[in-house]
């Protein structure tokens, strides 16, 4: 997906937000954002993808606060919230009659955590408060059926965020009921409050999937310049890509990479313009 002119505020409020994780000194603050403000006008360009300017805004300002990983607390609160939650998603997938669908809908549940951006969750605890709401909602938008037709041999799952990936579990577990080689792709290095993996190992992803690669170079979503020739491959063969979440989808559209399936809450204006789907919503959406 391209640069939008309202991508702009939103990416610098993002920067201020993951600021104030790190510290509370107005100085600080102001000298980070008079860089991400620097930053943002000499890179701008509405011809480049969102997610490699997102790259660089958020590695500028890992860079100035002197921390690589400043969603730690976030994300660990993160999944301590979902595994609480994880209960009441194995019942409510126990009693569907589509189990599958019923552990995505979780997922894209959980998906709507992403911190410092307007329409999500602005904590772990309202995941907790809004998770029935969100399963009551349904998919807006389900292509689950033509999905199905793609589930065998190599299906590669690109994760997103944590708490979510509690959920992701499930999703996995269902997909390996089908005749597939299931490889789940996971963050290397630490950005946003994405998956990495040591999440995915700490929460026994290796009992449900036949194998964990990551995306290799610190980016929001893919860095394709970045990945390793194993990933390549797997992306050239696979039957099918399965994409959790915004930022993989503001990467992967710029690729040829196809078929995919994009698991998520659509929470910004310029993402919905460019799937063709209402702000707000869950969603599965396959692009053949």
């Amino acid at each position: 997906m391209k640069m939008k002119p309202r991508c702009v505020p939103c990416l610098i409020n993002r920067a201020l937000f993951e600021s104030q994780l790190v510290t509370k000194d107005e100085k600080k603050l102001s000298f980070v954002m008079k860089k991400v403000v620097e930053k943002m006008a000499e890179i701008y360009d509405e011809r480049k993808c969102s997610a490699e300017i997102a790259t660089q805004i958020h590695g500028l300002v890992y860079e100035l606060l002197g921390n690589k990983d400043p969603y730690k607390e976030l994300k660990e609160k993160s999944n301590e919230i979902a595994l609480k939650i994880l209960p009441k998603a194995i019942k409510f997938i126990e009693e569907s009659e589509d189990k599958l669908k019923a552990a995505i809908l979780c997922s894209i549940a959980g998906n709507s955590i992403d911190f410092g951006i307007a329409g999500s969750a602005s904590k772990p605890e309202e995941l907790e408060a809004k998770f029935d709401e969100l399963l009551k909602q349904g998919l807006y938008y389900d292509d689950l059926e033509e999905v199905k037709k793609l589930l065998k041999g190599e299906i590669l799952y690109f994760t997103d965020n944590c708490g979510e990936i509690v959920f992701d579990k499930l999703v996995c577990q269902e997909l390996k009921k089908y005749d597939v080689h299931l490889t789940l792709v996971c963050k290397k290095y630490p950005i946003l409050t994405d998956a990495t993996y040591e999440d995915v190992k700490k929460l026994g992803f290796d009992e449900v999937v036949d194998e964990i690669i990551t995306t290799g170079k610190f980016a929001v979503g893919v860095d394709f310049n970045g990945i390793s020739e194993k990933l390549k491959r797997k992306l050239n063969e696979a039957n099918l890509i399965i994409c959790k979440g915004m930022a993989n989808y503001e990467a992967f559209s710029e690729t040829n990479y196809k078929p995919i399936a994009y698991f998520l809450r659509v929470k910004c204006e310029s993402i919905a313009e460019s799937m063709n789907l209402k702000n707000g919503i869950n969603a599965i959406k396959l692009y053949k």
